[in-house]
């Protein structure tokens, strides 16, 4: 024996002095070190996320009051609106009491009809156009109303020139007369010549049937036939006791609530927008064009006369539009006050307050990054300081650290070279211990002296020791050599053992089958039921089995070999054919035995190893049957199929299985039976996991226990 094989591969002593002395001194400072730098940059990050939070919390507090302010004022804004309302209708309803009161204009007005039908005024007199649909024709009376309602003309005029919020107010009444401020020239070329005016929004949205009680109303954003381009109109109904003479609208068109009210300045560049009780927007800045992919739909081109109501589309309605996300939705119906929502990828601040006086929102809009723009800049300046201290560090501690290592090297040495001889002497030992002769001589040094003379000592004990473990050595590897055979040839004969229980497990049923045939053979031949195809047919059967028998041996001798092939085979097939096995005893037994015949998928797989788990599940249900005296029993087989799984069910109403043992079915050995192996359940779930990458679990329903079989379908199998 080569005794250079007994030398150790460790580090030498030096080298352990020289590690010892750098993990001592050096880590220590290093660890120090990589911890101060993620103490520092922990406090960084920590710090960044403290004050997101606390600017995120402050963010939300300030913008609630400014929402809360800005509808306030927006509230305001819209109530002298209507309060305007509310004197145009008390004034318009006394000239209508009264026209004999009504103060003339200083111009009288003059009126002439259009080549298309349309009644207008001729001139500007300083106060509003006039527009009488073709669908009227000019009489006396009319003529009066056209001379009496002039005096509508100064409050209208007056209210007008002196809010810029208003862009237009007119009266619209019920026989197609339109009074319209500021004064529209070729008024019989803006509107459609022959419009039935009580057909439009702003009209019978105020009528009785719309508005019994006779309050304002705020309609939503429309096309204006007179050429304003998208609007919002306050309209209040003008009665003549219970008559409805006509309506008075109050006209603001998006252009003036993006420029009047939305242009607001907000802090951290917020926007804002407007939006009605349905969820149409009602205006928006360009801001919030581009956050929806929306253009703002605040002018028209008038190439034609508008004919009937025209809304905005359902894309600019956040209800009903797709492209917005779910999350807006959401706050809008659930009426959400603040909340944070994602965007087009970055996250948002939404704010929403309802202005109590028409019931539309106003939303915020602020883009987080817009507010987390300085913790962004501090945080990066804080990263770039510390990649600052690394590499400071680097430059320090590379020069530091050579400097120790010398000194480590030096003490090393200093240390070592006294046991350079002992080591020397030990090795030539090593190599021949039998004819090893030399004698460590003293060197000065007390603690070398001491180990010298031990060494000597030593080395005397150890020859004479040599031979002796040889020796031992020698017949402990004979005595192993012999267990180890022994343990071999055991495991062999346990393992043929295990297989043999389980092929005597499988054989039962099938030969109890050809028992039971072979006796109703010798029945059917003593009652004269013995026929030519009686007899095939029975033969046919205990061929099969038969056939079964040898395919058995082949299975079970294949179980182990990881080399086996799959192959193709429809799943109902299968089950059918085991129960075919089985169906003579079951009969016999009254155990009746339905298959869903629905589903017959292809798999890929091992249909025999598949068969053999369906003949131990029906086993296992025919021995609880008998066990519990059953009279009767069914056993229902079914196949589910998906993308994912094929799913075989297999489900009877023996009474299921008792939940102190259900969890232990499947463990090997574990059996209730007098004579059985334990084995059956388990070699299914090794034959379903193992060999066909499926699962199979047991569980009891009110009746029974069904077990579940999952195989992986072709498609799945296809892709490994």
């Amino acid at each position: 024996m080569n005794k250079k094989n007994y030398i150790p591969n460790g580090v030498s002593l030096k080298a352990l002095i020289r590690k010892e002395f750098v993990r001592s001194a050096l880590i220590p400072i290093a660890i120090i070190e990589i911890l101060l730098l993620v103490l520092y940059f922990s406090i960084n990050y920590y710090k960044d996320i403290k004050t997101k939070n606390t600017l995120l919390a402050e963010v939300k507090e300030n913008i609630t009051e400014i929402s809360f302010r800005e509808t306030q004022k927006i509230n305001t804004e819209l109530n002298q609106i209507s309060d305007i309302a509310n004197i145009l209708k008390t004034n318009n309803e006394r000239i209508f009491e009264h026209p004999e009161l009504a103060e003339k204009p200083l111009i009288e007005p003059q009126f002439d009809i259009a080549q298309n039908g349309v009644i207008y005024k001729t001139i500007d007199n300083g106060g509003s156009s006039i527009y009488v649909s073709a669908l009227n024709k000019m009489n006396p009376q009319l003529l009066k109303k056209l001379h009496f309602t002039e005096a509508f003309d100064p409050l209208y005029k007056n209210f007008t020139d002196n809010n810029e919020l208003i862009v237009a107010i007119y009266i619209n009444t019920w026989d197609n007369m339109n009074r319209y401020y500021p004064f529209i020239p070729n008024v019989w070329e803006q509107y459609e010549a022959a419009m039935n005016i009580p057909d439009f929004n702003f009209y019978y949205l105020a009528d009785s049937t719309h508005n019994p009680d006779k309050n304002i109303i705020w309609t939503d954003a429309y096309l204006d036939p007179a050429g304003q381009g998208w609007m919002a109109s306050c309209i209040v109904p003008i009665y003549k006791g219970d008559f409805l003479e006509g309506v008075t609208g109050i006209d603001i068109t998006i252009d003036k609530f993006v420029h009047n009210i939305l242009n607001m300045t907000i802090p951290w560049n917020g926007q804002a927008f407007l939006v009605d009780e349905k969820g149409s927007i009602l205006a928006m800045p360009e801001g919030i064009e581009t956050l929806f992919d929306l253009k703002e739909l605040s002018s028209h081109s008038y190439e034609q006369t508008i004919k009937e109501n025209t809304y905005k589309p359902d894309r600019y309605n956040i209800i009903k539009n797709d492209n917005i996300p779910a999350s807006l939705k959401n706050i809008f119906e659930d009426k959400t006050h603040i909340q944070e929502i994602d965007l087009k990828e970055n996250k948002y601040i939404i704010s929403q307050e309802i202005i109590p006086e028409t019931g539309w929102r106003l939303f915020f809009v602020i883009d987080e990054n817009a507010v987390f723009q300085p913790v962004y800049e501090l945080y990066t300046t804080g990263l770039w300081l510390g990649l600052g201290a690394i590499v400071f560090l680097i430059l320090f501690y590379i020069p530091f650290f050579v400097y120790l290592l010398r000194k480590a090297n030096k003490t090393a040495e200093t240390i070592t070279s006294p046991l350079t001889y002992l080591v020397e002497a030990s090795t030539r030992m090593s190599n021949d211990i039998h004819s090893f002769k030399t004698r460590i001589e003293s060197v000065g040094v007390r603690e070398m002296d001491e180990l010298s003379v031990n060494f000597n000592q030593m080395t005397e004990e150890l020859q004479k020791l040599y031979q002796q473990m040889d020796d031992k050595i020698n017949k402990t590897v004979d005595d192993l050599r012999t267990k180890d055979h022994l343990l071999i040839k055991q495991s062999r004969q346990a393992a043929m053992g295990e297989m043999i229980g389980n092929i005597a497990h499988q054989w039962r049923q099938p030969l109890n089958s050809i028992g039971v045939i072979i006796q109703n053979l010798e029945d059917a031949y003593e009652f004269g039921e013995m026929t030519e195809q009686y007899l095939k047919n029975n033969i046919a059967q205990i061929m099969n089995m038969l056939q079964y028998m040898s395919q058995t041996i082949d299975d079970f001798r294949n179980f182990f070999k990881p080399n086996k092939e799959k192959e193709l085979f429809k799943v109902l097939d299968i089950l059918q054919n085991t129960v075919t096995l089985v169906k003579s005893e079951f009969d016999s037994e009254h155990i009746a035995i339905q298959v869903d015949n629905t589903n017959n998928p292809v798999l890929k797989g091992y249909p025999n190893e598949l068969s053999q788990v369906m003949l131990n599940l029906l086993i296992n249900t025919k021995d609880v049957v008998k066990e519990r005296a059953l009279k009767q029993a069914k056993i229902s087989i079914s196949i589910e199929i998906n993308e994912q799984l094929c799913s075989i069910f297999i489900e009877d109403d023996a009474g299921g299985i008792p939940s102190e043992i259900i969890d232990h079915i499947f463990e090997p050995y574990f059996t209730t039976k007098d004579m059985g192996t334990g084995l059956g359940l388990y070699m299914s779930q090794m034959i379903i996991e193992k060999n066909m990458k499926g699962t199979i679990h047991a569980e009891n329903t009110q009746s029974g226990a069904r077990f579940t079989i999952n195989l992986p379908n072709i498609e799945d199998d296809a892709k490994e």
